[in-house]
C-alpha cells in the first residue's frame, strides 16, 4: 500500500491535489500491480470539514479509481506543533508521499503579518518534515510560489539567499526578515514589502538546503518545491486563472512520476525553474 498525506486537503488547492493524486495514481509508476492501492490522508484543521470534502471527492471520483484509492481524514493544524506531533504518532510507520500545501496569504504588511506568515508558510513546513516520518524512498513536495523567486530583493539579500547552504542559513534570513519588518528598516536593508512572497523564498531555499542535508546523511528521501500557478481559490480571492486541477498538475507530477527532477529543485509549469536568476 502506498500512502500520501496532503496538508490543507479539505479545500482549495489541497482539495485539487487530493483529487488529482487519486485520479493519476493508478497509471503512475508507484502502482506496480493491480493489487497496489493508495491511501490518501486528507489533513484538515476541522475534521467535519475534512469529512465533507471526502464525501465530495468520493462523489467526483470514478468507481474504478475508488477501487484503487481510499481517502482518510486526519485532524491537522499545521500551525499547531501538538497537532503535527499527534498525527505523526498516528502515522508511525510513515508515509510515502508528503505534500506540504497548507499556507496563508494575509492582507497588509507589518510586523504581525510578517511573523504570522513566516510561521505558517515556513516554520510549519519544517515542523511537518521533522515530525511526520517519510519512508525510505519517499517523496516530499513543498508548495512554494513564483513570487518567491529572487527578484526585487536588494543585492545583499539576494546573494545571501543564493549562497545559503544550510537550514540555519535560511532560518537566519527568515528571522532577519521578521526583525526588519518589525522595526521598519526592511526597505533600506534590501528586503521587499511582501510577506507571502518572502516566506516562499524561504521555502524554496529551505527545500534546497534540506536536500543537501539528506544527501550528507545518506537519507533516501526525495524533496522538491514547486509553484502551482495562480489558482482560483479563496487565497487568491477568486482572481486566479487556473482551475484546481490545473494547479495540482505540477505538485502531483512531482509526487507520482519519474520526471528527472533533481533533489532540492524548484519547479513551475512541469519543469525546473531557475529561481535564483529570474
Amino acid at each position: 500500500m502506498v500512502t500520501a498525506l496532503v496538508s490543507g486537503g479539505n479545500r482549495g488547492l489541497g482539495y485539487g491535489i487530493v483529487r488529482r493524486l487519486a485520479n493519476e495514481y493508478p497509471s503512475s509508476p508507484l502502482s506496480k500491480s493491480t493489487s497496489d492501492k493508495l491511501t490518501i490522508y486528507l489533513g484538515s484543521r476541522d475534521v467535519s470539514k475534512g469529512e465533507d470534502a471526502k464525501k465530495s471527492l468520493q462523489s467526483e471520483l470514478a468507481s474504478d479509481i475508488l477501487d484503487k484509492v481510499s481517502i482518510e481524514v486526519r485532524q491537522l493544524d499545521t500551525t499547531s506543533h501538538d497537532s503535527i506531533v499527534k498525527l505523526g504518532s498516528e502515522l508511525q510507520s510513515g508515509v510515502d508521499i508528503l505534500i506540504n500545501n497548507a499556507g496563508i496569504a494575509m492582507d497588509g504588511f507589518d510586523g504581525n503579518v510578517a511573523k504570522q506568515t513566516v510561521r505558517t508558510n515556513y516554520y510549519a513546513v519544517q515542523d511537518m518534515i521533522q515530525n511526520i516520518k517519510v519512508k525510505d524512498g519517499g517523496r516530499i513536495v513543498n508548495i512554494a510560489s513564483l513570487t518567491g523567486v529572487l527578484k526585487n530583493f536588494g543585492d545583499n539579500v539576494r546573494d545571501r539567499f543564493r549562497e545559503s547552504k544550510s537550514i540555519k542559513d535560511v532560518d537566519d534570513l527568515m528571522q532577519e526578515f521578521q526583525d526588519v519588518v518589525a522595526d521598519g528598516s526592511w526597505k533600506e536593508k534590501g528586503w521587499k514589502g511582501a510577506a507571502y512572497a518572502t516566506s516562499k523564498s524561504g521555502v524554496i531555499a529551505y527545500t534546497r538546503a534540506l536536500a543537501k542535508e539528506y544527501e550528507q546523511q545518506g537519507k533516501n528521501v526525495f524533496v522538491v518545491s514547486c509553484c502551482p500557478g495562480y489558482v482560483n481559490t479563496d487565497m487568491t480571492k477568486g482572481k486566479g486563472y487556473k482551475t484546481l486541477d490545473q494547479g495540482a498538475e505540477t505538485p502531483v507530477l512531482l509526487a507520482l512520476q519519474e520526471v528527472g527532477a533533481k533533489p532540492g529543485e524548484f519547479w513551475s509549469e512541469k519543469k525546473a525553474n531557475d529561481w535564483e536568476n529570474p
